[in-house]
Order: C-alpha cells, then structure tokens, then sequence
C-alpha cells in the first residue's frame, strides 16, 4: 500500500466524519431517530464523498474499480479503522 494514498485516505475521512458530525449527527438527534441507523447513514455518505476522491487504497486487485469501492468503504468507515490498515512495526 502506497502510504500518501492511505493519508491522503485517512484525511478525506476525517474531514467525512467531521462533517458528518457538524450536520447530520444533530438533526438526526432533534429529530429524535434512532441513533442504531446512523452508523450505517455515515458509512453510506461516507462511501459516497469518497467516491468523488478517486483514490484507490487497494491497488492489488485486477480490476481497479474494486479498488475504489473498498476505498470508498474504507473512508466511510472513518479514519480510525483506516489508521488499522497502516503498516506496524512490531514492538520489542
């Protein structure tokens, strides 16, 4: 995995999150709906901003199109689960 693409993946969902939870997080909470859905509401807007990045975290796989939609899930997922991508040196 190319590291700038995971950072660059990493900051497209952070500014995903940050957004999401400056907007849609309270107005789903004053409209009192179920906080179990929004979850999946965030991984779905999230999946679809990261559409319009382009990038392809995965370059692995023969067909670049899965690539960009494992991505896309990835930064719908947050930067957190992302950050669980990177390479780790194991510890002494």
């Amino acid at each position: 995995m190319d590291i700038q693409i995971i950072g660059l993946m990493v900051v497209a969902a952070f500014v995903i999150m940050r957004l999401f939870d400056a907007i849609v997080k309270p107005l789903w909470e004053k409209a009192g709906l179920d906080k179990f859905w929004l979850l999946y509401l965030a991984l779905v807007v999230g999946a679809a901003l990261g559409w319009y990045t382009e990038l392809n975290g995965f370059p692995v796989f023969k067909d670049p199109l899965v690539g960009r939609i494992l991505s896309c899930l990835a930064m719908g997922l947050g930067p957190s689960w992302l950050h669980d991508l990177t390479d780790k040196k194991p510890s002494d």
